[in-house]
């Protein structure tokens, strides 16, 4: 998917989008005359615009007649025309004297006759010249509403359409789509909190969550034409802006309750584009399988955190407001940018066949050969820089890091690094230099008792950023491409790149599609790609209600994860299930654990499996999807004597080249 862009529109700071269809200029002599077709403001900003926009669209073709008198050429023409006027009567004077009668008449009349020629000549290329301007004119929608009194319904001047009817219907079912928004956000988000909470935050969630009675708009609607016959895509433009009721509910690891805080986030403003493609196009009603949804760049988002009187001029407090902040404005704004998605099967699968390429997963790697950095700026009062690189390409995936180096502007690394990929054509290589700090001198003195030592004793300071894109290095998979990446002070999210003026960073890049890859089959070290499909006959630990609750426990190289919790079924199904552990052993083992969840006591355990990444390396193409049968623990009784517990996964080992732990 390739973000489309919008065409004769100019945006403002608030995101208010204006187009003037048409603006011709016709020059009659002296005078200019001006049509303007204006074809009205789509609104993205606040609702305040309105009145003046209406105003706009309403005002319809103003057409302005400038008389505008130029001085210099006319004090030039009057010049020409008094010296000959003085010729000519300087003439008849002489003739009157010299000649006679008849030849005086003779020269007066031709010279009647030659003056009005003249004028008829040029009033008729005036004529001409203002008609032609006038056809190759071409007015706008108001500009043809005023030349035909009355525009058809079949005639349209753009490839946007305004959406009020859409957005009466939605304004109508807000209430059920508010809820179903909040669930989802909830759902999605409070596992991200808490992975990426900070050691001192024992718990965060949300309290409460709604966008009140505000409902989301939407802007514009536009389907761009692909030539694709698989899929549809349409391109929503969105914004809200309202009072919305967002609590979260933080406990610190010191005092459990006691210190408890419910910070509010005020403020709130939204605006994005959202692609949805409809996928696949199937002779069914309603004509295709699937629904993915997804945002093509990081949606803007604004607001302010208000931990209350008695928290926000704490220390906890602006700890937890120093890593809350930016966690909400950076990695939560981009949990569903492209190529992360949600996909919302419409028909059953047996109608549209498997869905699983529809869902986000990897379709290759990047061998990141970081050479050098050259003319960094200093950093140190009394040194120059000790900088280290960090290296991503999706902000919720891993992340690599270089070594550090000591007291230069000019590090040489040469040091090799791997990123998986999942959308090559769309995605970026982000690079972020810091410079390491032994000691930072303006945390030395604040006493923070929350942050402790860890802001003080070797903490980063930001040199610069940039970003690469991948699409011209994946369309040449197994070659080297040699990147030199200047550093700026901007953002990744902005459209003109992060600058310029920080250094640069010299790369060589290659992009190996995990065809390509699997051929590394010697190499000890590599990612392990988990994706969970399903579980049968699972034991029945809830006796009462005769089911379990199920979810799945991976652990690898000390490293554990889980799955979402599949309520009340021991067969259960997860439709995007995708686990990662990245750069671990080959010889390491995969320990699978199945457990019954249960709210208010210990998860009961279920069965288990153990599986050695080396077979997995060993198979076809490093590949395996299979049922694995797990052993049931003996106090828990089956659901179906006669069949086995077994736990449907499909395993993938991606080898890593010239990389050693």
């Amino acid at each position: 998917m390739k973000r489309s862009k919008r065409q004769g529109g100019v945006s403002d700071d608030h995101g208010r989008v204006s187009s003037v269809e048409s603006r011709e200029e016709i020059k009659l002599n002296d005078s200019r005359v001006e049509v303007s077709g204006i074809e009205g403001v789509q609104g993205r900003g606040a609702d305040s615009t309105s009145a003046s926009r209406t105003a706009v669209e309403e005002s319809g073709v103003q057409t302005v007649i400038i008389a505008k008198s130029n001085i210099q050429g006319s004090k030039i023409v009057a010049s020409f025309w008094l010296v000959w006027l003085t010729l000519i009567v300087s003439a008849i004077l002489h003739w009157k004297l010299y000649a006679s009668s008849e030849l005086l008449k003779s020269v007066v009349v031709g010279m009647i006759i030659g003056f009005a020629g003249t004028a008829m000549y040029y009033q008729n290329q005036k004529w001409k010249d203002e008609r032609n301007q006038r056809l190759g004119m071409i007015p706008g929608k108001k500009g043809t509403q005023f030349l035909l009194h009355n525009i058809p319904l079949w005639l349209s001047f753009s490839d946007v359409e305004k959406m009020e009817w859409l957005n009466s219907i939605i304004r109508q079912a807000w209430p059920f789509y508010d809820k179903a928004i909040c669930d989802e956000i909830k759902h999605q988000v409070e596992p991200m909190l808490d992975e990426y909470r900070p050691s001192f935050i024992r718990k965060i969630s949300f309290q409460k969550l709604t966008f009140g009675d505000s409902p989301f708009r939407i802007e514009a609607i536009q389907v761009p034409d692909k030539g694709d016959s698989e899929s549809i895509e349409i391109d929503v433009g969105f914004r809200w802006s309202g009072d919305a009721s967002i609590f979260l509910a933080i406990e610190l690891m010191a005092g459990g309750s006691a210190t408890r805080m419910v910070p509010k986030v005020t403020d709130l403003a939204v605006s994005g584009e959202a692609k949805i493609v409809l996928s696949p196009l199937l002779p069914e009603i309603p004509g295709f399988g699937a629904a993915t949804v997804s945002l093509m760049t990081p949606p803007l988002v604004k607001f302010h955190l208000d931990f209350g009187a008695a928290f926000g001029g704490s220390l906890s407090a602006k700890a937890v407001k120093a890593w809350l902040d930016p966690f909400l404005r950076e990695t939560f704004t981009s949990m569903l940018v492209w190529p992360r998605r949600i996909v919302v099967p419409i028909l059953p699968e047996e109608k549209t066949g498997p869905l699983l390429d529809l869902y986000m997963r990897n379709k290759g790697a990047i061998e990141v050969f970081v050479k050098s950095g050259n003319g960094l700026p200093r950093m140190d009062k009394f040194g120059s820089a000790d900088p280290f690189l960090e290296l991503f390409v999706d902000p919720n995936g891993d992340r690599e890091t270089t070594s550090k180096k000591a007291n230069t502007l000019n590090p040489i690394w040469e040091e090799t690094h791997w990123l998986l990929v999942q959308e090559p054509g769309d995605q970026f290589l982000h690079l972020k230099m810091f410079d390491v700090d032994m000691v930072n001198m303006k945390e030395l003195f604040r006493v923070n008792l929350v942050k402790g030592a860890a802001s003080v004793v070797g903490s980063a300071d930001l040199i610069g950023r940039a970003k690469v894109s991948l699409a011209d290095i994946s369309a040449n998979p197994g070659r080297k491409i040699t990147i030199k990446a200047p550093l700026g002070e901007e953002e990744f999210s902005n459209p003109a790149g992060c600058g310029s003026g920080r250094g640069e960073v010299s790369l060589e890049i290659t992009y190996w599609p995990l065809e390509l890859i699997k051929g590394h089959t010697s190499e000890p070290v590599g990612a392990l790609l988990v994706t969970l499909i399903e579980a049968s006959n699972m034991p029945i630990a809830d006796i009462v209600l005769g089911t379990s609750d199920v979810y799945v426990k991976f652990s690898c190289a000390n490293i554990t994860k889980k799955s979402p919790v599949m309520y009340m079924e021991c067969s259960p199904k997860w439709d995007d299930c995708k686990l990662e552990w990245f750069k671990i052993k080959r010889q390491s083992v995969l320990s699978v654990k199945v457990f019954d969840y249960d709210k208010f006591s210990k998860d009961d355990l279920l069965g288990s499996v153990k599986i050695p990444l080396d077979d997995i390396a060993h198979a076809s193409m490093g590949d395996i999807t299979k049922s694995w049968t797990i052993d049931p623990v003996p106090e828990y009784a089956l659901p179906d004597r006669t069949k086995p517990c077994t736990l449907t996964m499909r395993l993938q080992w991606v080898p890593f080249k010239n990389v050693s732990l």
